[in-house]
């Protein structure tokens, strides 16, 4: 088992998102591919759990699923997967992670008080709905891409976290080479 460990950009991403909540409910974090979204959304949906309340992560693919739930594992988190069929099926963990296909359905989404929502610009009606009809639950979207039409009806703010740039410079990537423009 990993200890879960951010990065001095991540951990100041993660103070810069808890400064956005305290004023927003619904916030985007924008990140370019690589830069750890899912492991500041870890560390964010770890710091609810501890203090009691309950979180979801939820994604749009059955892959990502399953790559949430072995970054949980790997840290040794508990948590609980909601997908048709999955071994982790523990709806009464704290932390969950969720398919929102299985959750459309079903009909039913988790009562958390944070929810992340990976892949937020693909933006499905049925999680806006859940969005909208639960006023004192927090959101986090996540997204290298946050340019959909209507994110702003959802979301409130984004978080800009770092620039692909910023991440080749700090040796976090490798530089891009472009074959065709």
């Amino acid at each position: 088992m990993e200890q879960l460990e951010l990065r001095a950009h991540q951990v100041h991403v993660l103070d810069m998102l808890r400064e956005a909540m305290r004023r927003h409910r619904a916030v985007i974090l924008y990140g370019p591919t690589g830069f750890g979204k899912t492991e500041v959304s870890i560390s964010l949906m770890d710091a609810v759990r501890a203090k009691g309340y309950r979180a979801a992560f939820m994604v749009d693919r059955i892959v990502l699923t399953e790559q949430a739930s072995e970054r949980l594992a790997r840290y040794g988190i508990e948590h609980g997967v909601l997908q048709s069929g999955h071994g982790r099926y523990r709806p009464e963990e704290q932390l969950q992670v969720c398919s929102v296909q299985t959750l459309e359905a079903r009909g039913s989404f988790p009562a958390v008080d944070l929810l992340v929502v990976d892949e937020c610009h693909t933006q499905r009606e049925s999680v806006r709905e859940f969005i909208r009809h639960h006023p004192t639950m927090r959101v986090v979207g996540l997204s290298a891409t946050p340019l959909t039409r209507g994110l702003g009806q959802t979301y409130e703010t984004v978080v800009n976290a770092v620039t692909t740039q910023q991440l080749v410079d700090d040796g976090l990537l490798v530089p891009l080479r472009i074959f065709v423009a």
